[in-house]
């Protein structure tokens, strides 16, 4: 989708504000608009000697509605816009967060955590101020200046031209300005996303930070992408102000020879008729010169402002347009997954060079397969291919023996649990956390499941029992995470269970606990294990043996032990 229909879509579900605050601001600028002329007829009648004070009171009371009338317009005008920008910046901001649930991980991963935290965040508040200041300023602007016009020409024709042929000067001026600071600008967002992306490293990464005494040289880097941001966001902020300075010295050269010319028409109105100009008119005229190019000087304010929104917004628009992950397979498996082959599969992270190549193994119900290998050698790539994460560049994946590219991820991934090295807590309680597998369990349900991966001893020891609060950053050591996430497979109770050094960052006791508690649970289904314990998969039913993408070995532990191959070598270097 193209910026403008894209921009149009967000406006037209709210058009009911904008008609409204279309409405509020034609009635707010009539009514202050108003003023200059009653005015300038209130003063005429005081330089007629025969003016009465009744006729002078009728002016003030009708000044005095139009001020209370135009405030109240002007309040509906400003709370409508407000609504309107609100209600659809809350669309945009919704939008980014379900597109990066719904682009591929490889998408996800291509990109920086800033920049990604620049479109959720500085960007969208880029376009809140952009929006509203330019549905404040542009659109108030552009009608005051169409109704400037017309009572303009109502009081003194003449003059009305000469204002209208020397106001195009400071829109020439402005846009001047405003096509030198736009590249700035592009330069300035890219530069903010880059130290997003140093600062959320060193936040994320503090501990390992300190741990290396790497914090001045952190700060270093820091500094000095921040400088680098400071010298352009300078020149950006620096070009972007002269726009308002030199519009309001044209403005004001107008406005003076505005002045000169009706005080000329004065002196001259008694012998030449058509130049006619009273003193009351002129006033009127010099308040409406003012107000004709005070909405000049106000758009040309927001330039800066309307700039980086733009900019931001072609940011979002561009990332909105990235294709979705790819979930076109119509097959829904009618009965679980019983079978898995990988048939002369092919797979590269990038075009150069294929970390797997004509990989071939078939995976039954019921088996227990171990992969082993040194790292990169593509355990855990293997496994990113399985989910769906990554497609084959070659080959296929066949499931029940169907390819699985036509076969709906969505049905794909219900078969899996997975319990990986990484552990993935977020904020919220417990049973939230753990019911994450299955929305729908009850509490009694995700209580079992927390016995059964030995988890229920310390969660009945903090301070709210299932019903703490707790984050990915606090609240839980790492192996307390961990005895979650397997709590979680324990709920699900998938059809293929994926482990990933399940048990690593918990205690040996609790390790065999939790192996007893696994092999209750893998009986009768498939499971998968990625070990660097080898002395954790001794009773795996197949292990492959990779190295550079390829199953080197292949067999039972006691068979690969006797060949005294690569995989004795890896064993035995464990208890050395």
């Amino acid at each position: 989708m193209d910026i403008k229909k894209r921009l149009f879509s967000y406006i037209k579900n709210e058009k009911k504000y904008l008609v409204f605050a279309f409405i509020s601001v034609v009635i707010y600028l009539i009514c202050h608009l108003s003023i200059p002329f009653i005015v300038g007829k209130a003063l005429d009648k005081l330089v007629d000697s025969s003016y009465d004070i009744s006729s002078l009171n009728l002016f003030i009371v009708i000044s005095l509605i139009l001020c209370v009338l135009g405030f109240v317009f002007n309040f509906i005008y400003d709370y409508s816009i407000s609504k309107m920008t609100q209600i659809i910046v809350k669309k945009i901001r919704e939008d980014i967060y379900d597109k990066i649930n719904a682009v591929s991980v490889d998408r996800i991963n291509s990109d920086t955590l800033g920049n990604l935290l620049q479109l959720e965040i500085q960007d969208v508040e880029n376009i809140a101020n952009g929006f509203y200041s330019v549905l404040k300023q542009l659109v108030q602007g552009v009608l005051s200046i169409i109704i400037t016009i017309v009572l303009m020409f109502m009081v003194n024709w003449i003059l009305a031209l000469g204002v209208i042929i020397l106001s195009p000067l400071s829109v020439i001026v402005s846009r001047f300005v405003a096509k030198f600071s736009h590249k700035y600008f592009k330069k300035q967002a890219k530069l903010q996303s880059n130290l997003n992306s140093i600062s959320l490293e060193g936040i994320n990464n503090i501990t390992l930070l300190q741990s290396l005494n790497y914090e001045n040289q952190s700060l270093n880097e820091f500094k000095e992408a921040s400088n680098t941001l400071r010298k352009e966001g300078k020149i950006a902020q620096f070009s972007a102000s002269w726009t308002n300075p030199t519009t309001r010295l044209v403005n004001n050269i107008i406005y003076a020879c505005i002045g000169i010319s009706g005080i000329i028409m004065i002196l001259y109105s008694n012998s030449v008729t058509w130049l006619a100009m009273t003193i009351g008119k002129l006033s009127s005229f010099l308040s409406y010169t003012n107000e004709y190019t005070k909405p000049f000087n106000e758009i040309s304010s927001v330039l800066s402002e309307f700039e980086t929104a733009k900019y931001s917004f072609i940011r979002i628009n561009d990332f909105l347009n990235t294709e979705n992950d790819k979930n076109e397979g119509k097959i829904i498996l009618d009965k679980p997954i019983e079978n898995i082959e990988f048939k002369d599969m092919s797979f590269s992270y990038t075009k150069d060079k294929n970390l797997i190549e004509h990989f071939n193994q078939k995976i039954t119900k019921g088996n227990k397969i171990a992969i082993v290998g040194t790292t990169g050698a593509g355990k855990t790539t293997l496994i990113n291919l399985l989910m769906r994460f990554y497609d084959p560049v070659g080959g296929e994946i066949l499931l029940n023996g169907t390819n699985y590219l036509d076969i709906n991820k969505t049905n794909i991934r219900e078969n899996f649990g997975m319990v990986l090295q990484e552990t993935w807590i977020f904020k919220g309680t417990i049973l939230d956390n753990v019911r994450y597998a299955k929305l729908d369990a009850t509490d009694e349900e995700v209580i079992n499941a927390c016995k059964a991966a030995h988890a229920h001893s310390f969660i009945q020891t903090l301070p709210h029992g299932y019903n703490t609060v707790v984050s990915s950053k606090e609240g839980l050591s790492e192996g307390e995470k961990q005895l979650l996430t397997i709590a979680r497979v324990m709920l699900k109770l998938p059809n293929i269970v994926i482990l990933d050094e399940a048990t690593s960052n918990v205690d040996t006791r609790t390790e065999k606990r939790i192996t007893k508690a696994f092999d209750n649970l893998l009986k009768g289904r498939t499971s998968i294990v990625i070990a660097h314990r080898l002395s954790t998969i001794q009773e795996a039913d197949v292990i492959l043996v990779l190295s550079k993408g390829q199953v080197v070995e292949q067999g039972n532990h006691e068979t690969l032990m006797k060949l005294k191959g690569e995989y004795y070598s890896l064993y035995t270097s464990q208890f050395k």
